[in-house]
């Protein structure tokens, strides 16, 4: 398809699924990448699922990628259907930016054995539709924002699996968590 012919709504998500594409491959390529650098439709781009055009899935596990997560990556699930988004087993550090709390519909969110650093994102409480978040394997530190851990109240969310590196006996362990969790 032709650039030019593709709606604002198109070009937008396309936008920010480059943006990620090119962050996440700052030395070296993805171990996959077909379709990402061409013109096709990005329902047809490798770890992509669609549902009536829309993306419902970005699974890119163990894929060599690497470098960080862009803000303008939540403009790649513009139409708020992705319910999955698996980068685990990569090599993608720096901040977990807040935008990912925009992917309102996600289930699972699988960010395990990445080198992400810095604090969790109190914004992940937005997603209330959770029951999987892994964070585990990572360098995060601080504490596990209340507003997430508050999703595993039934009242507030669904969150039935959380991962963090929470292990008061690890001594490399940097998320501290409450109790209750």
């Amino acid at each position: 398809s032709n650039l030019n012919e593709l709606d604002d709504f198109r070009k937008l998500r396309r936008f920010g699924l480059m943006s990620f594409y090119i962050a996440t491959s700052p030395e070296f390529s993805w171990k996959i990448d077909s379709g990402w650098k061409t013109n096709d439709d990005e329902c047809t781009w490798y770890g992509m699922t669609c549902d009536n055009n829309a993306v419902v899935e970005i699974s890119l596990p163990s894929n060599r990628l690497s470098g960080t997560i862009p803000p303008e990556f939540a403009l790649g699930g513009l139409g708020g259907k992705v319910t999955v988004l698996d980068l685990s087993e990569n090599s993608i550090g720096g901040n977990l930016p807040s935008e990912i709390g925009d992917f309102h519909n996600l289930s699972v969110l699988d960010l395990k054995n990445n080198a992400f650093t810095g604090i969790i994102p109190a914004e992940l409480k937005h997603l209330t539709k959770l029951i999987s978040l892994r964070l585990h394997s990572n360098k995060f530190e601080g504490a596990m924002p209340a507003e997430v851990c508050s999703l595993r109240d039934p009242t507030a969310g669904t969150l039935a699996e959380l991962s963090a590196d929470c292990d008061p006996d690890d001594p490399f362990d940097q998320v501290t968590c409450d109790a209750e969790t």
